[in-house]
């Protein structure tokens, strides 16, 4: 008996990602693959702008989470009944080949873009994975499919593959990183999590494309952009809005298509203009022709490119390029002047226009925002004694240690000043801050980085101050926050360094 039950979908790209990490890591021996199915309609979701639109945002996510994972955009979606039943009759048959033809199947999809249904396609991901090709499906076939879609529609996962379910009684729903599967597969205690961006910058370029139910006739364009870019399909256009306001889901480039209605085209381009333009972020149009005069119109708006969807693709692709180009390099600039060029983190400038960002969604959330300060003890007897070159290196390999001990995306670790460092931590209670806290302090110990023979060569310690407020309470402010965590700071100081203090309201 396998050691994990997980139930996952054919065309569920979470499922597919997960079945590649398990391929990799050599973990699929440990595995008994359950499949199931979300719809039986699946294969009709190019009629839909909004499954269209979950679809993209779906392989973004993945992309963001496994980046070691590689996904298209598929152009279609099949009916997976039929595979299911061939991969179920292959377990049965033949254990230990049916795990390269389910692998097969996902690649197919995944990473080629064929429909998995198609009866050749079958035939050939069998042949490949060394299965006869007459394998039959039957009674007994179904039977399984639709005892394990029971299992799962009753196992309280919310509906959601994949699922890992181990011998023990651990769970773990969704897809998460890979060093987070692999403690699972090792005996932890998991969270499964949203799958979210896991970086404030990401290698591929995402480009928003919004328009009506036409859009679908662009999919040739978005078959030339898939592999290279992040497709992303706004429902509405408020949704278009949310994501430039976001920090995690801005794209990088808007597309809006144009379906012959120029008044509307002026108006909407008018409306996204302020937005694009605030957060450096092109805005191109994309439609059939329009008279020189109305062009001209659009690029007085702020429209950085029109472009002919009757061209060639190629040359579409290119343009498009170009302007994912002039935003990268605008990228590079912007994190240039806001990055550390000692250490290789953020700046005080930074975390300034950040934590004033995180303080206004924290008064709309009405959830606390913790700020942790960090001072190297003796820093300036370290750089007196040894030299600022090894003062230097000191530096860098503390603000390393703080950077990887911050896991989540929205959190910020910064230089606020010569040896003080400050943390950013939205929607962090002081018990969660605390726990982060004490955790760098001893990593920093553990470096052991050696002081200088007035200090017996004893390691290079920090002392930590931590403050917690939530924003939306009257008389809160940041200024207020950093103050107290300074306070904080000073009070571990005066008590012997190399500890945490929090900020305790005396009055």
């Amino acid at each position: 008996m396998a050691d994990y039950i997980v139930y996952g979908n054919l065309n569920c790209p979470f499922s597919y990602a997960l079945y590649e990490l398990l391929y990799s890591q050599n973990l699929l021996h440990k595995v008994e693959w359950r499949v199931v199915e979300h719809t039986s309609d699946s294969g009709s979701y190019l009629r839909s702008t909004e499954s269209m639109s979950e679809l993209a945002s779906d392989i973004f996510n993945i992309r963001n989470r496994a980046p070691g994972i590689t996904i298209s955009l598929p152009l279609s979606l099949s009916d997976s009944l039929f595979p299911s039943l061939c991969a179920i009759a292959a377990q049965r048959s033949n254990p230990e080949q049916s795990t390269q033809f389910i692998s097969n199947l996902y690649r197919a999809l995944w990473i080629k873009g064929k429909d998995i249904g198609n009866p050749s396609v079958i035939f050939h991901a069998l042949e490949e994975a060394g299965i006869d090709t007459e394998l039959e499906t039957d009674e007994l076939c179904e039977e399984i499919l639709l005892r394990w879609q029971k299992e799962w529609e009753r196992g309280n996962f919310g509906l959601r593959t994949p699922v890992i379910i181990a011998d023990d009684g651990r769970r773990m729903v969704g897809l998460v990183n890979q060093q987070t599967v692999l403690d699972f597969f090792q005996g932890a205690q998991v969270v499964s999590t949203a799958t979210t961006s896991s970086s404030r910058y990401q290698e591929r370029m995402t480009i928003a494309l919004f328009g009506d139910d036409q859009i679908s006739n662009l999919w040739p364009l978005l078959s030339s952009l898939r592999d290279d870019s992040n497709i992303l399909l706004p429902q509405s256009l408020a949704s278009l809005q949310e994501m430039l306001l976001s920090a995690e889901r801005c794209p990088d480039l808007v597309l809006l298509h144009n379906t012959g209605q120029h008044a509307n085209l002026i108006e909407l381009c008018r409306s996204m203009a302020h937005l694009t333009r605030e957060k450096q972020v092109p805005l191109a149009v994309i439609g059939t022709p329009i008279a020189d005069a109305d062009e001209v119109s659009l690029y007085d708006l702020g429209v950085a490119d029109y472009l002919m969807q009757q061209r060639n693709a190629q040359i579409i692709q290119a343009r498009i390029n170009i302007l994912l180009q002039l935003k990268r390099a605008h990228d590079l600039l912007a994190r240039a002047a806001s990055i550390d060029t000692l250490t290789q983190i953020y700046n005080r400038r930074e975390f300034e226009r950040c934590f004033e960002t995180e303080w206004r969604r924290g008064q709309r959330s009405r959830q606390p925002i913790s700020v942790v300060l960090i001072d190297i003890d003796h820093f300036k007897a370290f750089n007196d004694n040894l030299g600022h070159l090894n003062g230097d290196n000191c530096l860098r390999q503390i603000a390393t240690t703080i950077r990887d001990s911050v896991r989540r995306a929205q959190d910020m670790v910064c230089r606020f000043g010569g040896e003080e460092f400050i943390i950013l931590l939205p929607e962090t209670d002081q018990a969660g801050a605390e726990l982060l806290a004490e955790h760098i302090r001893q990593k920093i110990v553990e470096l052991d980085i050696r002081h200088s023979p007035n200090f017996k060569d004893e390691p290079v310690t920090v002392s930590l101050g931590i403050a917690t407020a939530v924003p939306a309470h009257k008389g809160e402010s940041p200024r207020k926050i950093i103050d107290q965590a300074d306070n904080a700071l000073y009070k571990a100081k005066r008590q012997g360094r190399n500890r945490v203090e929090r900020y305790v309201d005396e009055g």
